[in-house]
């Protein structure tokens, strides 16, 4: 008879409570949570920051910028002049790290997070507002585009929740933050361990004034949806415990036929 067999036929003499102890302490997949509503930049790990130039930008976490309390903000003034303008940071939180190889394979992710967007741009138009949720793995960045609802400038859009569920790996592209471009690679989500985090992308067109833009973020979460197979030994437990029933159906009939 086949070993496993074999065992899972013993436990049949075990007791009920130590049979059900064995079989319940196989390991199981699990998504993996990340969440921070306070944006403590000492956590962060940021990638170098581009600007093009005569921008000015920074970020830092505000006290009461939040949604509410502390959060994490960004503000950019872009330049008067005849070329477009853009600034870019991405910002990998150094607890949230996943590691492919000891915790599964990552089947999606979700993503969402609570975003105020403000163009104080002087003139009548619609600005973009992109949440882009950010993977490091092997040194090199990768960004997905969640759109949320844009701003008719000057003004604010409020804090509004943008999420998306199941990214795949193909939603996040590699983005050069030394060049402010993207290029065509993505993550392995079998691969090497990755942090993960945000990032936010600013950018103009020419203009003949300078004006100010202002990204406030709250309340990030990430879920990693995990792919890992149940361990192997559990499907022979399956198969196990069907011959357990039927064995202890066997002994049954057998004892009672002695009893007759």
């Amino acid at each position: 008879m086949h070993k496993a067999l074999s065992a899972l036929m013993a436990l049949a003499i075990l007791p009920g409570s130590q049979a059900a102890l064995i079989l319940t302490s196989a390991p199981a997949a699990a998504n993996v949570v990340f969440t921070d509503d306070t944006f403590n930049l000492a956590n962060y790990t940021s990638s170098s920051v581009f600007t093009s130039p005569g921008t000015t930008f920074t970020f830092n976490q505000c006290a009461s910028c939040g949604h509410p309390g502390a959060g994490l903000q960004l503000k950019i003034t872009f330049p008067a002049g005849p070329s477009s303008t853009s600034a870019a940071v991405g910002l990998a939180n150094n607890s949230f790290s996943y590691n492919p190889h000891t915790q599964g394979a990552i089947l999606s992710i979700d993503a969402s997070v609570d975003k105020n967007l403000t163009d104080n741009y002087p003139f009548t138009a619609v600005a973009g507002n992109t949440f882009r949720p950010l993977i490091e793995q092997d040194g090199n960045f990768y960004l997905a585009a969640i759109p949320g609802p844009g701003v008719t400038t000057p003004g604010s859009t409020g804090y509004n929740n943008i999420s998306k569920s199941g990214l795949l790996a193909s939603n996040f592209l590699q983005f050069d933050f030394a060049t402010g471009s993207f290029l065509a690679a993505n993550p392995n989500f079998d691969g090497d361990p990755m942090l993960f985090g945000l990032a936010q992308i600013f950018s103009s067109g020419t203009t003949t004034v300078s004006y100010t833009g202002e990204a406030d973020y709250d309340n990030l979460h990430l879920t990693v949806v995990n792919a890992t197979p149940l361990p192997a030994a559990l499907p022979l437990f399956a198969t196990g415990l069907g011959a357990l029933g039927l064995f202890g159906r066997l002994r049954r009939r057998k004892a009672a036929s002695a009893a007759a």
